[in-house]
């Protein structure tokens, strides 16, 4: 029987920025927040419980502000004005939309427009925006050659005109529409940490929070002893199956102050015709992505500016390009910024940019025997991923027999 290490942190496989649908749940919209007493310290010592409650209420205070203002579901957010508005309408925006419009711009720029957060037209045609909540995973036709076309006219970034002095947005077409859903649980996780740091400021502060699968890592874990060690992050397998509890099919070590954030194509998908349609939608062909990849894991240094809505960013931009061309790229954004980017693709290969310590099952439980005083039977764990080199890399992904079954699992259950 095999004996799972201990202390790691799971990661959330996918973004989940969406509201139940308004025509059944009055719009309520929401957004998980996660942050446990054990986890938080203060100068060495664990935080008290009724300064715990305060903290982390006003840490899902803040969160829950930023869901009121960036939520394409919920009426009068700012991004429902927007999206409202008639070409030539000036909409007035809070300081954080348009912080976040401003960041969402940068990470555009940086990703050649890999990264967009115009690209809701086409979201909504693909039936995934919070409208469609339930019916995610339902079997369907693409839609049509020319209602691909006209949604993507009108999801184009360009058409977005922001006075950062005066807080407004206009627009020039009335069909374009904005989702801040790929970078705002990192911009959320930033302004979290920075209330924390805030109210501790010139203190030793170690903690750790997530919102939705972004999660921030910050200082070290301090045992019960006194001592510290640093972090150890888990990768959601994209790939396990949904009536068993989930497993990690990846690990990460030796973390500390850092953000982690996972994309996948397992949140919010659907087959039809043996293919996996996922929620990430590519700007450049309309369509859901289709790269070969199944997972993203960025790390990024808090040292790094709006470090969690940058992992955000990257961690989706990667789906939207050929698999090549997203690791010349994440080697570029590592040698600028020090991330680090676990690519795992269909074929059930990971490749991994940066100095990060990635690592598959069997090596984990090895570490684990050896720095966690765990008593793993390394040889009788599963590998799940096998590494390869990233110059062995193709843009075709041919999906293993793994993949394929999994697709087909899926299939019959959505039936």
């Amino acid at each position: 029987m095999k004996k799972r290490a201990i202390a790691a942190l799971a990661l959330t496989a996918a973004l989940f920025f969406a509201g139940c649908a308004g025509n059944t749940e009055g719009g309520t919209y929401f957004v998980q927040f996660d942050m446990q007493r054990q986890n938080v310290f203060i100068d060495g010592e664990q935080i008290g419980a009724s300064e715990f409650t305060s903290l982390s209420g006003k840490m899902r205070d803040r969160i829950a502000a930023l869901e009121e203002e960036f939520s394409t579901d919920l009426a009068g957010s700012d991004l429902s004005r927007v999206n409202a508005a008639a070409a030539g309408e000036t909409v007035s925006v809070s300081g954080d939309t348009m912080e976040a419009f401003t960041l969402a711009e940068s990470y555009a720029s940086l990703t050649g427009g890999n990264f967009s957060p115009a690209l809701f037209p086409l979201t909504e045609l693909w039936k995934f925006s919070p409208a469609y909540e339930g019916h995610y995973n339902d079997p369907r036709p693409s839609p049509s050659a020319d209602e691909i076309a006209a949604a993507k006219a009108v999801s184009d970034l360009s058409l977005f005109d922001a006075d950062a002095g005066a807080k407004t947005i206009t627009k020039a077409q009335s069909g374009a529409k904005l989702d801040f859903g790929g970078i705002a649980k990192g911009y959320m996780s930033d302004a979290a940490l920075a209330l924390l740091l805030g109210q501790y400021e010139g203190r030793q502060v170690d903690a750790i929070f997530s919102v939705m699968s972004n999660s921030i890592l910050l200082g070290q874990k301090v045992n019960k002893d006194g001592t510290r060690r640093n972090y150890t992050a888990s990768v959601t397998n994209p790939r396990y199956d949904p009536e068993e509890p989930a497993d990690a099919g990846l690990y990460i070590v030796e973390l500390s102050d850092c953000a982690l954030t996972t994309s996948a194509d397992n949140y919010r998908f659907y087959v039809y015709d043996g293919r996996i349609y996922p929620h990430i939608i590519d700007g450049s062909t309309g369509e859901p992505a289709n790269n070969g990849v199944i997972s993203i894991t960025i790390v990024m240094p808090l040292s790094v500016p709006h470090a969690g809505a940058f992992s955000d960013a990257l961690s989706t931009a990667g789906f939207c390009m050929p698999l090549t061309d997203a690791l010349a790229f994440y080697e570029e954004m590592n040698g600028i910024y020090g991330c680090t980017a676990a690519v795992i693709t269909a074929d059930f290969r990971y490749y991994v940019i940066g100095d990060a310590q990635v690592i598959g099952r069997k090596q984990f439980a090895q570490y684990a025997n050896d720095n966690l005083g765990a008593n793993n039977d390394v040889d009788a764990i599963r590998e799940v991923f096998t590494r390869a080199d990233p110059e062995d890399a193709s843009d075709v992904v041919i999906p293993c027999e793994e993949e394929l079954a999994y697709r087909g699992r899926m299939a019959a259950q959505s039936a």
